[in-house]
């Protein structure tokens, strides 16, 4: 029996993982070397602390609103229908500026998925989020946007 490739409307696994509400779309091991997801950012929704991945590149296209990346010290507003790409190394943070919701189609690598949904663990302390990008060969490198 052929694998299943096609993910319907609201079938993927729903996390919460305290900074967005994810949508995964296709989970890490599905694919070799990368994994699927939608992020979804309430009005004036914050994001990750200020951070760089050693070892993997991540895409992010918003669908709906507007967003806000810093990679490597440049801001720069994100509309719907446009792409932010932060390659390996690049330090990034990124968050929702406006007050409509908005949300973002996102390729990572498997490590990235694994980070994102255990990123709860290290929400409330900043010495556990520092131990857990480092279990996934990143760093924190600053506080998150805002």
């Amino acid at each position: 029996m052929a694998a299943k490739f096609v993910t319907e409307p609201k079938a993927g696994e729903a996390i919460d993982n305290g900074v967005a509400q994810l949508n995964v779309l296709l989970e890490a091991g599905r694919a070799q070397g990368f994994a699927i997801f939608i992020n979804n950012f309430p009005g004036h929704g914050g994001g990750p602390p200020a951070h760089h991945h050693n070892a993997y590149d991540e895409a992010f296209y918003v669908l709906a609103g507007e967003m806000e990346f810093r990679v490597d010290g440049e801001t720069s507003r994100v509309p719907a229908g446009s792409m932010a790409f932060v390659p390996r190394g690049a330090t990034h943070a990124f968050r929702n500026p406006s007050a409509e919701p908005a949300r973002m189609l996102v390729v990572a690598t498997p490590e990235a998925m694994d980070l994102i949904v255990r990123m709860p663990e290290g929400a409330q302390n900043p010495g556990a989020m520092r131990a857990l990008f480092a279990e996934h060969d990143s760093q924190v490198d600053g506080p998150p946007l805002g």
